[in-house]
């Protein structure tokens, strides 16, 4: 494993070998690998013009306990500065800058590690919050469902198994003292959309004229958010409850429109 910001690169021309105990020549003060530290072998320009025998050697001892090698170049280490000899010159400092490095490397990746799991716990509590919102909704539904079915009226001639529920809003231009603003109706889900307004609209006392004239027909819309429901008159219910369009016992405003999204706050 290398560590580029711990070693030395040997100096020597065409080597350039990164060392992690390099060393240091005293004379020209260039830093080597273990094949070029002595002065014959890069040819130390300090060394050339020096007098045969003007140099004593020295004698340089391994600091490694109960090691005796004696080496004539002293070998220091870059951390601790003692001498070591070649085969022990990988000793303990060597392990601990090996740590060191590690450690520093654990500490950079453990930043998009924390950034993953602080994500990660965002993503899990939108979860959290949209799980916990479409139970409220649902049990909103149901108690919805309840309210409606115990007042709807409708055509006795549908099958229990085949009703659908609506809490139906009559159009703004329509008074019906005897029923209100609003009121409980059933349908047959086999129906299709356009059969459900007509029968919505019979029993409510609304006039309907959308088999006569194409401008300002019956729709049906969301009373939540004042959308159109549908367009298609012969979309049939239960294909709109298959894919969640409406929901068994929802808020329906039955009005007058050209397809534009109505106003939701008008129907109390």
């Amino acid at each position: 494993m290398e560590f580029p910001e711990t070693g030395k690169y040997c100096s020597m021309k065409g080597c350039q070998l990164l060392d992690f105990l390099p060393f240091i020549c005293k004379h020209c003060q260039a830093t080597f690998c273990k094949e070029h530290f002595h002065t014959i072998l890069h040819k130390c320009p300090k060394t050339k013009n020096l007098e045969p025998n003007l140099e004593k050697p020295l004698n340089f001892l391994c600091s490694k306990e109960s090691c005796k090698e004696v080496s004539l170049i002293q070998m220091s280490c870059i951390k601790c500065k003692q001498h070591f000899c070649l085969t022990h010159r990988y000793h303990e400092c060597f392990e601990s800058l090996n740590k060191m490095e590690e450690t520093k490397k654990l500490k950079k990746w453990q930043i998009p590690k924390k950034q993953f799991a602080e994500a990660k716990a965002l993503v899990d509590q939108q979860i959290t919050d949209n799980l916990n919102k479409s139970k409220n909704t649902a049990m909103a539904n149901k108690v919805q469902l309840m309210r409606v079915k115990g007042s709807a009226i409708g055509s006795k001639n549908i099958p229990m198994t085949e009703r659908c529920y609506f809490h139906v809003y009559l159009p703004l231009t329509i008074k019906n003292k005897h029923i209100g603003t609003s009121k409980g109706i059933f349908v047959n889900m086999q129906w299709t959309i356009g059969k459900c307004i007509d029968s919505m609209a019979d029993i409510l006392k609304v006039p309907n004229n959308n088999n006569t004239t194409p401008m300002n027909k019956l729709q049906l819309y969301h009373h939540s958010n004042g959308a159109l429901i549908c367009n298609e008159m012969d979309i049939s219910l239960a294909k709109l409850f298959e894919n969640s369009t409406i929901v068994d016992g929802q808020r329906v405003v039955l009005e007058y429109s050209d397809n534009v999204p109505i106003e939701t706050s008008l129907y109390k």
